[in-house]
């Protein structure tokens, strides 16, 4: 570790511990795709982690102060009943945060090491339509997430993502400088009917590496840019995860569960077909925005583990585009996509 960074995990620590600070180790923690480090702290047989929240400008994509808005969102949450990482301790001038320890055990890898992929996603499915549940009793309305929210620009900002990064920086050996003007009427269609759903607050990016198990209890993480978003977004976060595949039959199952267990979907829509038509509408956009992301981060960022991830995330889009008889948007994108010839979801 770096000078600094165990220094600062000093600072943190005798924060926490009321100036007396016992030697310690610090090891640091894998941060995937998110522009904050982790660092895991040992000392006196116990273990916290200390977040770091990178300097960087807010508001890619209606994203707000990422470190302020991750302290709000989780004090806010946590006042709901809702399970979040406990903060210890706070140096807003580095803008660094110790936080309980929820161990390594995420939704994903309980799937990955045999936990039965139906009963685990149901589970989350579950959690998300209790933490729904709380979050349509609040009073508190004063929130980040309360002060932005998903709209038809920001919508088609996420489209036109998709295009620059799956498509100009990434398709060379066919001519695509017409593309976009076409795609561009099909995606403000889109949008406006997105935009046009019952909203309701959003995790954002409700989806198995950010369910934490610890103890046979599920935490939520990575909250800090929650949002106003169709109230189905989140639900199409969990199962149409880019890291777990379900089947079509899995996915038929879970998305009736959800309507049938779920009263604030019930209330927002007037039957399951609304409901379901949502579902996929949203997938759709949100997928399409994911596709690309993955090859931003690879490109731009040299994250080359996000690459395996591009064509379920395709193949998300193909099912989608077929489930709402959008074979039009299929047809323009196929030239420029040979992962729609193999990429549909089992």
């Amino acid at each position: 570790m770096s000078y600094e960074t165990d220094f600062l995990a000093y600072s943190l620590l005798r924060l926490y511990k009321n100036g007396k600070v016992p030697d310690f180790s610090a090891v640091p923690l894998f941060g995937d795709a998110s522009g904050r480090s982790y660092v895991r702290i040992s000392f006196e047989d116990t273990t916290v982690v200390m977040m770091k929240v990178a300097d960087v400008k807010p508001g890619e994509f209606g994203r707000g102060d990422s470190f302020a808005d991750f302290i709000a969102i989780c004090d806010f949450l946590n006042g709901l009943g809702i399970k979040v990482p406990e903060i210890l301790a706070v140096i807003p001038e580095q803008k660094a945060l110790l936080l309980e320890d929820l161990g390594d055990l995420t939704l994903f890898k309980s799937i990955e090491n045999g936990g039965n992929r139906f009963d685990c996603i149901k589970d989350a499915a579950d959690l998300l339509t209790e933490t729904q549940q709380r979050l349509s009793t609040r009073t508190d309305s004063d929130t980040p997430a309360d002060k932005r929210s998903f709209t038809k620009e920001l919508f088609m900002a996420e489209f036109y993502h998709f295009y620059e990064y799956m498509i100009a920086k990434r398709v060379y050996h066919i001519p695509y400088k017409n593309l976009w003007p076409e795609l561009e009427k099909f995606c403000t269609e889109i949008s406006e009917e997105l935009a046009s759903l019952p909203y309701f607050f959003s995790h954002r990016d409700f989806q198995s590496k950010n369910i934490m198990i610890k103890n046979g209890e599920h935490y939520l993480i990575d909250f800090q840019d929650a949002l106003k978003a169709p109230v189905v977004y989140d639900l199409v976060s969990l199962l149409r995860d880019s890291y777990i595949v379900l089947s079509a039959d899995e996915l038929s199952k879970l998305v009736r569960h959800f309507w049938d267990s779920n009263c604030v979907v019930q209330n927002l829509f007037s039957n399951f077909n609304s409901f379901e038509h949502a579902f996929y509408l949203q997938t759709l956009q949100r997928k399409m925005k994911d596709a690309g992301r993955f090859v931003y981060l690879n490109q731009v960022k040299g994250k080359e583990w996000f690459v395996p991830y591009i064509l379920p995330t395709l193949g998300y889009v193909k099912d989608a585009s077929l489930k709402l008889g959008y074979e039009k948007i299929l047809n323009i994108l196929a030239p420029y996509i040979p992962e729609f010839e193999t990429g549909s979801s089992k």
